[in-house]
């Protein structure tokens, strides 16, 4: 029997993981922290395009963008969250589709 993957996380150091956990997203999370990757990025892998995903940048002052995209670019939108915890909530939220995770930020669109 076929196994059907998701998702699939993949950092800037060229790891990857498919089908990840909350807990795996969060190691990944915790190489940027790190310094050993500059992003994370978890797609889903139904949209053949490439075009539905969500990621999380680090920035030099230990805040994080999270963006994420649903297809298209006039549903592409980001936010900027003071650490690695509250990038790892989003990303886990987008991923794994909990109800509300949206309202737990601000999105601006992505232009």
């Amino acid at each position: 029997m076929e196994r059907t993957v998701g998702l699939r996380a993949s950092s800037e150091s060229g790891d990857t993981i498919d089908d990840p956990s909350e807990d795996a997203l969060f190691l990944m999370l915790g190489d940027v922290e790190a310094g050993e990757s500059s992003f994370l990025i978890v797609d889903r892998l139904a949209d053949a395009s490439g075009q539905t995903y969500a990621q999380a940048l680090r920035n030099a002052d230990g805040s994080y963008v999270v963006e994420y995209r649903d297809g298209s670019a006039d549903r592409h939108y980001g936010t900027l969250v003071a650490d690695v915890r509250s990038a790892h909530r989003l990303l886990t939220g987008w991923a794994f589709e909990v109800p509300g995770w949206r309202a737990t930020a601000r999105w601006d669109r992505v232009r």
